[in-house]
């Protein structure tokens, strides 16, 4: 049975003198796969002041920790993964600069032409959805038809950004994508984190497709 997998986001504002707390609720609540660091830090230096304070919280949980943007920062925080920004030329460039350092993922537009395009770039993840959008309460139609269609289809496994309600958990666990991205609904969470991580968790669980005997 494929479980729908939790790639958690950082929140975009991260206070290093109570996230890694928080970090560590969330990790308490269940399985986590991979974390992403995408914060609006000002700095370089605050971005690896940020990266190198949790990554190890992280990897120690054997949760494979991922940099949006910079591949300096990654190195020398010792990251897993590099998420790449750019257009198809650009992750292209990545791949033949980075594959031999880090996992490597990128983001898709909603075109299943390009989509496929980047699938062949050599990347291991593809992600559909904005990082940098607004969220709503349920995945963005246009990215779930996009993400459900990949992970049917081809074999580099997919993410889905989710919404800031738990319940999309269980559309994306039902769709059988591979890995859906959580932000909001796990910070901003009533009860914390760690509740939220639980919650999700038993939710992507539910949504699994039974084994056929």
């Amino acid at each position: 049975m494929e479980i729908t997998q939790i790639y958690l986001l950082t929140p975009k504002t991260i206070d290093l003198e109570t996230f890694p707390a928080q970090l560590k609720e969330a990790m308490a609540g269940g399985p986590i796969a991979a974390l992403l660091i995408d914060c609006d830090a000002k700095h370089d230096s605050e971005v690896q002041k940020i990266a190198q304070a949790i990554t190890p919280l992280a990897q120690a949980n054997d949760i494979a920790v991922l940099l949006r943007g910079d591949s300096r920062i990654a190195g020398r925080a010792k990251c897993d993964g590099l998420h790449l920004d750019g257009d198809l030329a650009d992750i292209e460039n990545g791949v033949e600069e980075y594959s031999d350092r880090f996992m490597l993922g990128a983001q898709s537009v909603n075109k299943r032409h390009s989509a496929m395009e980047l699938g062949e770039s050599g990347i291991d993840y593809i992600l559909f959805g904005r990082l940098d959008a607004e969220l709503e309460d349920d995945i963005f139609p246009k990215c779930f038809e996009m993400a459900e269609w990949w992970s049917s289809m081809f074999e580099v496994p997919a993410v889905i950004i989710g919404g800031k309600d738990l319940a999309c958990c269980t559309q994306a666990g039902e769709a059988q994508i591979e890995f859906i991205a959580l932000r909001d609904a796990i910070w901003n969470h009533p009860e914390g984190p760690r509740l939220a991580v639980q919650q999700a968790c038993a939710l992507l669980e539910a949504a699994a497709p039974e084994e056929e005997e």
